[in-house]
């Protein structure tokens, strides 16, 4: 589930991306930051989990193919996003969604990722750290996975339609609305998927909005597309 507000807070209250670290949890100390917001988020403030182990038999069972990026101000964790490559197992969307595409016609000429467990903390939510922990993620999976597609459930709009800001960045959406039974009071979510280079090419050609939109994530893509150890920093 991708949480983090797309509301925009005033610049001046924006957290800014030279305040921010984004590391790549190797080890159990940023997996206990990872813990630590995901209780302050879906524990104490939203309530939505009882215990940061109730995901412990479903999402966190891709955890083996997944890799988690933690953002730090000062030394603080402030946000995690989590990024499972495709396996064996599959991806988790397919066990919590009804798809409405074949997935197998993708994995037969690409390489998909799911972005999940967006998180940031309270004090912080609405300040663009989300968006900066999206474009690291996009980072990583380019870069470090050789990814062609990345898919992440977004909250439908009031209508449960899929909200036209994703579509504007090149999303799709690839299942009917569901709520996300492995959190309590979960609004309705839909399933998108987007194609990088299909992203790539709106913000090459698209509207002056879609590139204003998409300039953050892929205004430097070729160099970290060709790059073998894109990390995040």
């Amino acid at each position: 589930m991708l949480t983090d507000s797309q509301q925009a807070a005033p610049r001046s209250q924006r957290t800014t991306d030279d305040e921010i670290t984004v590391r790549e949890v190797t080890d159990d100390r940023g997996m206990r930051d990872v813990l630590t917001l995901r209780d302050r988020v879906y524990v104490t403030d939203q309530g939505r989990l009882s215990s940061v182990d109730d995901t412990k038999d479903t999402f966190d069972k891709y955890d083996q193919y997944g890799t988690y990026l933690v953002a730090y101000r000062a030394a603080t964790p402030i946000g995690a996003v989590k990024i499972i490559r495709d396996s064996a197992l599959g991806l988790p969307c397919e066990s919590t969604a009804k798809l409405t595409v074949d997935l197998g016609a993708y994995r037969a000429n690409g390489l998909l990722v799911e972005f999940g467990h967006l998180v940031s903390a309270p004090e912080v939510r609405a300040q663009g750290v989300g968006m900066h922990l999206m474009r690291h993620g996009l980072m990583f999976s380019v870069g470090k996975l050789k990814a062609t597609h990345i898919l992440g459930d977004f909250f439908a709009d009031e209508d449960g339609n899929f909200q036209p800001f994703y579509a504007r960045v090149g999303f799709r959406p690839i299942s009917e609305p569901y709520r996300d039974v492995r959190f309590s009071g979960s609004p309705l979510s839909i399933v998108g998927l987007v194609e990088i280079a299909a992203a790539f090419k709106i913000w090459r050609e698209g509207s002056e909005n879609q590139r204003k939109v998409l300039d953050y994530f892929l205004a430097d893509y070729e160099q970290y597309a060709s790059s073998t150890t894109a990390e995040p920093k």
